[in-house]
């Protein structure tokens, strides 16, 4: 069905949007609060909205796209710190509620390579106070600039699982944590939830996040836990702790975004964390308590570690549907950057299947096709209750891919019968094609200094077939050694993996100690096929088909080039360069805030080393520019300590 886009574009000074005509099902009606607004100061950025009065909406987006500005001249710290941002919606005689909280990246080589990045967010339940007039504020809890803010909403008609009724805060602050005069558990203390009368089902949602750092690292890096009471009974014990910061698809950063935190990451949304109490109400009505794990510091003159805490209520119907699949998101194939590490792929796609029927989910059909290839069927069994979900990785079908570059996927027959919701079942996204070699060539990894127990490498890397089949791989490794491996692949599809298990890949700024190793793939004639980056902190994959139609032919060198030691305390670098043929590179080093500090040009290179003398620069992060022929730009990023 096609869609109607009802824009309402809200003007920053504050005026309401025109009120939202009706929309039919399906249909999308997208509310702009903020247009690439310019974070220039701490604080609050207040607006006023206009949203649709009336109307159903299975599900309501909001779009929070972080790009970035060029600081004035002398600015320090642009855009390049990991900042908490909050986006609250402020109703008339209602609490201030949280809809979503992002953490920026270190983001200091954005605006070189004009980065922005969508953290799409599901806010659904807030349906019941997202109507009319309404304040909405962005708080931006950051003490640099640098950073462009787009905020909007989108509503999408029609009927939701389950419709959210009520919203209400439970607890809500930014509290100490290690005081002996302010004790946390004072700010936690039980409360009564009171559920309206109607309701089917209540939850509590909590956006919880640790900072500050104190003697012993907390509470950003210090990792505790809470027990949830309900009616005294200790019901649930969650863990305060991202532990994939490593793996995060907004990378890489400036700065230290591979550090795991008290439950965030740095270029991350948080996510909320949910507890179902419908089973204590009674009379409607049911007493919570949190308790943190205990703590206390010693000096009490260096208190500092702190929660950012909003735990809510939300209320919500009997579910409407019995029996619904629903399609919730395409992993892979996608060009969404949220699923860059997933990303471009050959073999097997990825999507995310949810429950949205009160009944069990058990079985449910999943068709699907690779731009005009064949339909292909997938007979999904598990168990799903309602709302659970569960990523679904589908039979691979490697031959499907060649020369496309849609997909389209669907459910059907939940439980074996009929899907009382068609408007979730189906999906479809564009995706780019991955990386072509030949049968035959050479991976080329230099390790680091950076050990496991037994003196060996962190770092190895495997390649697997489209089946998930390992058919090479390099572990065991040494450190600071230089290994070339020669692959003789049949035609396919397959999947390198490197992991590093410090989860500091093969070069970052922040442990020079470790020195610089690199990850190449080579041709047999020593053409530079493929590099991976060194800063890729736990994991980097490339994902590549081998044709035999590359059997005779001399590999096709691309353009790579390495930079090290990088960073460099003495602000000497040498430049490692291959290119496809002899050309002039035109070098160009530029401040963070695009100041031209260094240029030179290479005469007719191609394969070649080079010093980067820059030891008359002061330290800081640096953007360093290769041009050649044929539009050829390559790019680093340089840090001299």
């Amino acid at each position: 069905m096609g869609k109607r886009l009802l824009l309402f574009l809200l003007l920053l000074g504050g005026l309401a949007a025109a009120p939202a005509a009706r929309a039919a099902t399906g249909d999308t009606t997208r509310v702009v609060l903020f247009s690439n607004r310019p974070l220039t100061r701490y604080g609050n950025y207040d607006t006023t909205a206009t949203l649709p009065a009336t109307g159903r909406y299975r599900k309501i987006l909001l779009h929070y796209v972080l790009g970035r500005y060029a600081c004035p001249p002398g600015t320090q710290y642009c855009g390049s710190w990991d900042y908490t941002t909050r986006v609250l919606l402020m109703p008339p005689a209602n609490d201030t509620v949280e809809l979503a909280r992002i953490i920026t990246p270190y983001a200091t080589d954005w605006l070189a390579q004009n980065r922005r990045h969508d953290f799409v967010q599901d806010v659904t339940d807030y349906a019941p106070l997202l109507k009319g007039q309404r304040g909405l504020r962005f708080l931006y809890d950051g003490y640099s600039w640098g950073f462009t803010l787009t905020l909007y909403l989108e509503f999408i008609e029609g009927i939701p699982p389950q419709d959210a009724i009520a919203v209400k805060n439970v607890y809500d602050g930014n509290f100490l944590y290690g005081s002996a005069t302010d004790l946390l558990e004072n700010h936690l203390s039980a409360k009564t939830v009171t559920a309206p009368a109607g309701s089917g089902r209540t939850v509590l949602k909590s956006f919880i996040t640790g900072h500050g750092s104190d003697s012993r690292n907390c509470a950003e890096f210090c990792r505790k836990n809470y027990t949830l009471k309900l009616n005294g009974t200790a019901v649930a014990t969650t863990d305060l702790w991202r532990a994939d910061c490593g793996l995060n698809p907004v990378s890489p950063q400036t700065g230290t975004w591979v550090y795991n935190r008290s439950n965030w990451c740095p270029g991350s949304a948080v996510a909320p964390l949910y507890h179902d109490i419908t089973a204590g109400l009674s009379g409607g009505s049911a007493t919570v308590d949190i308790d943190m794990a205990n703590y206390l510091i010693s000096n009490q003159a260096n208190v500092s570690a702190r929660w950012i805490w909003q735990t809510q209520a939300v209320s919500y119907s009997t579910p409407n549907f019995t029996t619904d699949a629903a399609l919730e998101r395409i992993i892979a194939p996608s060009t969404d950057p949220n699923f860059r590490r997933d990303n471009p792929i050959c073999d097997a796609p990825k999507v995310t299947l949810r429950n949205t029927g009160s009944a069990p989910l058990t079985a449910a059909t999943i068709r699907y096709r690779v731009g005009s290839s064949p339909w292909r069927t997938y007979q999904w069994t598990g168990s799903l209750n309602f709302l659970a979900q569960t990523d679904v990785t589908l039979p691979p079908v490697p031959a499907d891919f060649a020369g496309q570059s849609v997909f389209k996927v669907y459910v059907m027959t939940p439980n074996g019968q009929a899907d009382q919701n068609h408007t979730n079942d189906t999906l479809s996204t564009r995706f780019s094609p991955v990386s072509v070699l030949p049968p035959s060539f050479v991976v080329n990894m230099t390790t680091n200094a950076s050990t496991i127990s037994g003196g060996l490498s962190q770092t190895s890397w495997t390649v697997t077939d489209a089946n998930g089949q390992p058919v090479a791989s390099r572990t065991g490794a040494l450190p600071n050694t230089d290994y070339a491996d020669t692959l003789r692949l049949a035609p396919g599809c397959y999947t390198l993996s490197v992991n590093d298990t410090g989860c500091d890949g093969l070069a970052w700024w922040a442990n020079p100690n470790a020195g610089t190793g690199s990850m190449r793939l080579l041709g047999l004639n020593n053409a530079v096929l493929n590099t991976i980056s060194g800063d890729f902190g736990c994991q980097a994959q490339l994902r590549f088909s081998v044709t035999q139609a590359l059997a005779s032919a001399p590999a096709r060198a691309l353009a790579a080039l390495d930079v090290y030691p990088n960073p460099a305390q003495d602000g000497r670098f040498t430049l490692d360069l291959n290119l496809p043929a002899r050309q002039d590179v035109r070098v160009q080093v530029r401040s963070v805030t695009g100041q031209l500090v260094h240029h030179t040009t290479l005469a007719q290179v191609q394969a070649t080393k080079r010093p980067l003398d820059l030891h008359q620069l002061p330290a800081g992060v640096y953007l360093l520019e290769c041009r050649g022929q044929n539009g050829l730009q390559l790019h680093r990023r340089l840090l001299i300590p």
